[in-house]
């Protein structure tokens, strides 16, 4: 059974896996777990929307962090019902 604090949240969506993949590697550098789910697609192009996804217990502090390194945030976009 999963916990709430396991459950997986999107912080960003970026225009490319490449922006994406830096914002995870700073995360990452800082013991953050991060998960960009279109890195997997293809390896042969960076090209296309990806998002960046945390642990929601990892949410503010990876927030925190990327306004800390100055990397811009783009809100994911939000499913209508």
């Amino acid at each position: 059974m999963k916990k709430d604090d396991e459950t997986l949240v999107t912080l960003a969506e970026f225009d490319t896996r490449f922006e994406a993949g830096l914002a995870r590697g700073a995360l990452e550098a800082l013991g953050i777990r991060v998960l960009v789910p279109e890195e997997h697609i293809s390896r042969a192009s960076h090209a296309g929307p990806a998002r960046l996804q945390v642990f929601d217990r990892d949410r503010e502090r990876a927030l925190t962090e990327l306004r800390r390194l100055q990397i811009r945030l783009v809100e994911p976009r939000r499913v209508e019902d």
